[in-house]
């Protein structure tokens, strides 16, 4: 009986060490050491980086931040179509498996409404 025992406890001892070294392996990376020098200074990259800025041919790369998008609707029908959407139903609060979404019908009333809103304003403002 301590035979089978020892056995057991030899087994489940050598796995464990096994599955502990799997972990550790795939958590090394094997990436270089190498440094990489630059053939311009610091200076010579700001001022190439000012020139693209200037000439409007300085592209994004992976590193840089996402151009913010200009806004196509204005306050006015932000907050018309928002009052629809609250008249509604379809804002509030509630978990994401309780969000109601917009029926097609819904839609067209919540751009309409900010539709309406937008000729409000204009013919105030053309009295």
């Amino acid at each position: 009986m301590n035979r089978k025992t020892l056995i057991a406890t030899v087994t489940t001892l050598v796995a464990l060490v096994g599955a502990g070294s799997a972990f550790a392996q795939e958590a090394t990376q094997g990436f270089p050491a190498d440094q990489v020098l630059s053939s311009k200074s610091r200076a010579d990259v700001k001022s190439e980086l000012a020139a693209a800025q200037r000439t409007g041919t300085f592209a994004y790369a992976e590193a840089s931040p996402e151009p913010l998008a200009a806004s196509t609707i204005t306050r006015t029908q932000v907050l018309a179509e928002t009052r629809e959407a609250q008249r509604l139903g379809l804002l509030g609060e509630s978990n994401e498996a309780g969000v109601r979404i917009a029926t097609p019908a819904e839609q067209e009333a919540i751009r309409s409404a900010g539709l309406r809103a937008i000729e409000t304003s204009v013919a105030r403002n053309t009295r």
